[in-house]
């Protein structure tokens, strides 16, 4: 009975996908020597003229004979009118396989593997798309200033500890890029002085301005308070 090894497959160039079909055919032809292509056809569940082919096969070419003859193109499975519309995707809306399949899904209720999309456009002889550069947010050119203290900006916002809302108060210096955070449960006259007294304690270095945004809560006695305090304010 011929026999076979992985080493001798690979000698003979077979393709290490094909070699479990090229066993399993051996196998049955094997059955078939001993047994018959009758008998082989109902022990396997195989066609006899299929038995009998491996068998010619195997006696005209050995175990290259037996080796899948696959044809280099396989006939779509895909509808034409499909492969229209795929086209058009590529060709006039410049989609790419992904975002193909996505459209064909959402507007014309079809179907298809984005692989598959892959092999027709291929096919069809359209080159795969040029991916573009990612969109990189610029860095923001901050404030610089030479020396500590010579702008300290001050800001506001909204924001939600545990579902409270609270209010940010937030002074950077241009400088040195030191930062004061506090929180307080309103925005107001008196909340701003009470922030501007913290700024005071906490800054190592004296302020001479102090820039702000202008809001409700920076009013004029607020101005007047940082005007005695020796500091601009813009």
């Amino acid at each position: 009975m011929p026999t076979m090894t992985t080493k001798k497959l690979t000698t003979l160039k077979i393709a290490k996908r094909y070699h479990h079909t090229v066993r399993s055919r051996l196998a049955i032809v094997n059955y078939a020597t001993e047994h018959g292509i009758k008998g082989a056809a109902r022990r396997f569940g195989l066609d006899r003229k299929t038995v009998r082919a491996w068998c010619r096969r195997w006696q005209a070419a050995g175990l290259v004979g037996l080796v899948p003859r696959y044809p280099p193109i396989r006939a779509r499975r895909i509808p034409e009118s499909t492969v229209a519309l795929i086209e058009q995707a590529r060709r006039d809306l410049h989609f790419g396989a992904v975002r193909t399949r996505i459209w064909l899904e959402r507007v014309h209720r079809i179907r298809v593997a984005a692989a598959t999309i892959h092999r027709i456009c291929h096919r069809l002889g359209y080159p795969p798309l040029a991916r573009k550069p990612q969109w990189r947010p610029r860095q923001l050119t901050l404030f610089s200033r030479e020396r500590p203290g010579d702008c300290v900006q001050v800001d506001v916002k909204e924001v939600r500890v545990a579902g409270t809302r609270y209010f940010q108060y937030t002074a950077i210096d241009d400088c040195t890029r030191y930062r004061i955070l506090r929180l307080y449960p309103q925005k107001n006259q008196h909340t701003s002085h009470t922030f501007f007294s913290t700024l005071q304690a906490a800054l190592p270095f004296p302020v001479r301005k102090l820039q702000v945004d202008n809001g409700t809560e920076f009013s004029l006695a607020f101005a007047l308070t940082v005007q005695q305090a020796g500091m601009r304010l813009r």
